[in-house]
């Protein structure tokens, strides 16, 4: 099984906007980049650093792979490119 470029997008646009009508103000997704293999997807806003950071990133790939039904996104690296926003890269994992 596998799941196309224009597919793997499509969920993806969902993703973030089902996320950011939950997260903002307070956190803001938007997509940095897409492949078949890998995500990047940028993490902004005030958010609380001692809430983890890395809740926010998981909890993206969660409602990535509820909405998508056939792939899922595993957590590769994160990085810190301001104060208050951080990037994350995913691979795409097919279920």
């Amino acid at each position: 099984m596998s799941i196309g470029q224009q597919e793997l997008e499509q969920i993806l646009a969902k993703t973030i906007s089902l996320y950011n009508r939950l997260r903002s103000p307070e956190i803001t997704v938007r997509q940095v980049s897409v492949s078949p293999l890998s995500v990047t997807v940028s993490f902004s806003g005030g958010f609380c650093y001692g809430c983890g950071v890395i809740d926010y990133i998981d909890e993206f790939a969660q409602q990535f792979k509820t909405l998508s039904g056939k792939a899922k996104l595993k957590v590769c690296k994160t990085r810190e490119i301001t104060p208050r926003t951080f990037e994350a890269d995913y691979a795409v994992k097919i279920k």
